[in-house]
């Protein structure tokens, strides 16, 4: 699944003249930032039951390899709490990775944030 978003993001910035990418070198001082801040979200006892993804979380390759891991982190955190606010958790840490990750992955995070309010404000 990650491979196809990937893809995705990719095709997009190469097709679109405007989108942004990171092809300037990674800050590592924000990937400390992000690393930290997603291990604090998914705390203590989301470390002790999800190992994996802890270790996923503290040795990801790239501030990208953290974005793809937001999914993974907001599944393990609807298992020890309601969904609302596992996404909500997960959803603030989206502004650390403004400047970080492409901009048309910021953009489909956001429109993707915005369709379910559109259809139940319908309702």
């Amino acid at each position: 699944m990650r491979r196809v978003a990937t893809f995705f993001s990719t095709l997009t910035s190469i097709l679109s003249p405007n989108a942004e990418t990171t092809s300037r070198s990674p800050d590592p001082q924000a990937m400390l930032l992000i690393q930290k801040s997603m291990l604090r979200v998914l705390g203590v006892r989301g470390a002790e039951l999800n190992p994996q993804l802890e270790h996923r979380i503290r040795f990801a390759p790239s501030i990208e390899a953290l974005w793809f891991l937001r999914a993974d982190l907001a599944q393990a955190l609807c298992l020890q709490r309601d969904e609302s606010s596992a996404l909500l958790a997960v959803s603030d840490l989206t502004p650390l990775f403004e400047g970080n990750v492409s901009k048309a992955q910021l953009q489909a995070y956001q429109l993707g944030q915005r369709g379910p309010k559109r259809i139940a404000s319908r309702k």
